[in-house]
């Protein structure tokens, strides 16, 4: 408990030490990293099961091929204590190196072995570049601007969504898939080049706590964010994977617009995330986004026209804006600075698995029941991780805020 509140303490000296300032030389660097890597990324994954399907191979099997990065994602726990032992900096370099030095491989491979390890390794590079990524966000983030900072982060990530694939689809229409990929690798390889720029932030926070053979624990807190996370991310992978088709069960044509208006919608929300923001107390600020886009979900289920699909797009994406980025800011203000990495880690794994597990599990309720009632179902469950979040946080802030109290000492309100 010691070591915790010692190492919380040398995180916030490190937030007072920069200041309020947020756009430093290394967040900057940080975001513009992230942004290239995503970018290569987000070229290869619209494009390649058109590669895939052109050399015959089944949906099956390309599903297969395709789901392997986020196989490797769920070494993202391992990765971030790495980041955590051995610094921010190495593992976001090797990270960005392997994922450059694998897409290049797209051009040499067409057979589907060597295709199952490549996507695999594009996976290893993105767990590692990302988890260390995010873990220097919330080093350099000023406490008071946490929220602002992970919110500009995660827009680095969904303007490639926005941007990437049209690129890529005009670079195939032009040139083909190889140049494509070698374009694809080259811009990973300039991130790599980036993280170099970049100073450790890691060493801020000060070396890992060893006394006594302290291990990173999962506490009652963090648990409760896992929850919900996992829940709503369940939420938006049966969207991600259903909505064109629900859509067209109802006579809409344009599903795909759920994408459109739901990145447009992220980007413009997080870009005016700003210090109000994190004046809001973080635990209301989850419940109520966590409100909102269950209340998109609703509309989603039902909707039969195209107006109220917009509109369902619309309120999901606003909430979804900050609910991930709240999470995570609540999730950094309560880890100690030599554990970020790992805490991190978890919730990446936990992000990705969630949205994977959402078409998986909820889809034969599909088939069963129809998709108004799948959605509804996935709604039913975010809803019960809420209201386990809600209750473990209510105990939570109660046990951390009874001791304090023959001290005279308040604690900053979840």
């Amino acid at each position: 408990m010691k070591q915790a509140q010692a190492s919380q303490a040398r995180g916030s000296e490190t937030g007072k030490a920069h200041g309020d300032s947020l756009l430093m030389r290394d967040f900057v660097l940080v975001c513009t990293s992230n942004f290239l890597a995503f970018f290569s990324i987000y070229m290869v994954i619209p494009v390649l099961p058109v590669f895939l399907e052109e050399r015959g191979y089944s949906n099956a099997l390309i599903g297969a091929i395709m789901s392997m990065a986020t196989v490797a994602a769920l070494l993202r726990p391992m990765l971030g204590g790495v980041a955590d032992r051995r610094g921010r900096k190495l593992v976001f370099a090797w990270g960005t190196l392997l994922l450059g030095a694998s897409t290049f491989f797209y051009v040499a491979f067409g057979s589907a072995l060597p295709l199952f390890i490549i996507r695999f390794l594009n996976g290893l590079g993105l767990a590692a570049f990302h988890t260390a990524a995010y873990a220097m966000v919330g080093d350099l983030a000023p406490p008071s601007r946490r929220l602002q900072a992970i919110a500009l982060f995660y827009i680095s990530v969904d303007v490639t969504i926005a941007l990437a694939p049209l690129a890529a689809e005009a670079m195939k229409a032009r040139w083909g898939f190889t140049p494509l990929y070698v374009v694809a690798g080259a811009i990973a390889v300039i991130s790599f080049l980036s993280t170099l720029l970049i100073r450790e932030s890691g060493e801020e926070a000060g070396p890992p706590e060893k006394e006594g053979g302290a291990r990173a624990r999962v506490t009652t807190l963090q648990r409760a964010i896992f929850t919900a996370t996992m829940g709503f991310t369940m939420t938006f992978g049966i969207l991600q994977t259903f909505i064109v088709l629900s859509s067209l069960e109802h006579g809409i044509e344009q599903g795909e617009l759920f994408f459109t208006v739901f990145a447009a919608t992220l980007i413009v929300f997080r870009l005016g995330m700003g210090k109000r923001a994190d004046r809001v107390s973080r635990r209301p600020l989850i419940i109520f986004s966590a409100f909102i886009t269950l209340a998109g979900l609703v509309i989603l289920a039902f909707s039969a026209k195209l107006p109220l699909l917009v509109l369902g797009s619309f309120v999901y994406a606003v909430g979804f804006a900050y609910l991930p980025t709240t999470l995570s800011a609540l999730l950094l203000d309560h880890t100690p600075p030599d554990s970020r990495g790992f805490a991190l880690g978890i919730f990446m794994a936990v992000f990705d698995g969630g949205i994977g597990l959402g078409g998986i599990a909820l889809g034969p309720l599909a088939d069963l029941w129809g998709y108004p009632a799948m959605y509804m179902i996935g709604g039913g469950i975010a809803a019960s991780c809420l209201l386990y979040f809600f209750l473990q946080t209510a105990e939570w802030r109660m046990a951390a805020v009874r001791p304090r109290r023959d001290t005279g000492e308040t604690r900053k309100a979840l």
